[in-house]
């Protein structure tokens, strides 16, 4: 019995081989766009998400004594790093950071969060501002 040459291989398997390279060569492609439109959204919401986020006030003015974390549901307790929105509702610092990421409006009114072009900041700054 002679040695099978690669000429001499059923079209099946020729097939079979066509197909994995073709389900590879799909798969990379959406895994490349995927990764692409996750890259796209993060830039995105850096731009316009975090620029327009104006943390300001100080919260001891603020009455938040009972008052809860629209976010996270939780109780403010007195030594709690809080973020406080134009609007002048406060949130958990965490809480509002995450918040952000997803939606750039106020968790409790809805309202859009922007502020003069003077008052933005610069994602490097936005942490360091919060209250």
């Amino acid at each position: 019995m002679s040695p099978m040459m690669f000429q001499d291989l059923p079209l099946n398997i020729y097939m079979v081989i066509f197909g994995t390279g073709v389900f590879v060569f799909v798969l990379s492609l959406i895994f490349c766009c995927y990764f692409i439109s996750k890259l796209r959204h993060q830039a995105h919401r850096d731009k316009f998400g975090y620029k327009a986020v104006v943390f300001k006030g100080d919260t001891k003015k603020l009455n938040l004594h009972g008052q809860t974390c629209a976010v996270c549901l939780e109780d403010f307790r007195v030594k709690d790093e809080l973020g406080v929105l134009p609007c002048q509702h406060a949130f958990h610092r965490r809480c509002l950071v995450k918040w952000l990421e997803v939606r750039c409006v106020c968790p409790m009114c809805n309202k859009h969060v922007s502020g003069p072009p003077e008052q933005r900041h610069s994602l490097g700054t936005l942490l360091d501002e919060l209250v």
